[in-house]
């Protein structure tokens, strides 16, 4: 077993929000290793009745670069949200403990569980936030965000493995 990164893309900050993308990645949280779990779905819009669209959110996604926009909205290769979200779980259940980039990302996949009746993968002990990790570790630079979920994973996943490098956390 190993840990799982997590990040979403979405077109609000409500815990209902509209979902582009979910992207996940296993590594070892005390080395520089990935696993090969990796996971990168984008959402069919259309199967996400009742979830929140923001208006200054879209606003958002008109300034990203083209090449962000064209990923987290273009139409090509999307699959349902509930498709989705029973393919993370298969990964989730496999994992140690999940990780994200505060509870943003828990919080809406939640919501979301919960909208389509499926068991919720985790329990709350498995939750970790490395925001406050990064907090702690100043000098190992800025989460870098391009906006793209597995992109956005790859990078968090390096910052937290070198700030519990730094802090000399070698396990939990």
């Amino acid at each position: 077993m190993s840990d799982l990164m997590i990040d979403i893309e979405t077109l609000s900050v409500l815990p209902n929000a509209t979902i582009l993308t979910i992207g996940a990645q296993g590594f070892d949280p005390f080395s520089d290793r990935f696993t090969d779990v990796t996971y990168y779905e984008r959402v069919d819009l259309e199967s996400q009745d009742g979830r929140d669209i923001d208006d200054s959110t879209v606003e958002w996604w008109g300034k990203q670069s083209a090449d962000a926009q064209e990923e987290a909205l273009g139409d090509e290769n999307r699959i349902a949200l509930q498709e989705a979200l029973a393919k993370l779980s298969k990964l989730i259940w496999k994992s140690d403990r999940i990780w994200s980039n505060g509870s943003f990302d828990f919080t809406i996949l939640e919501d979301a569980f919960r909208q389509y009746n499926l068991p919720l993968p985790w329990k709350y002990w498995q939750v970790m936030e490395m925001r406050t990790i990064l907090k702690l570790t100043p000098q190992v630079g800025k989460l870098g965000n391009n906006h793209n979920a597995l992109a956005d994973c790859v990078n968090q996943i390096d910052l937290l493995q070198k700030s519990l490098k730094i802090l000399n956390v070698k396990k939990f």
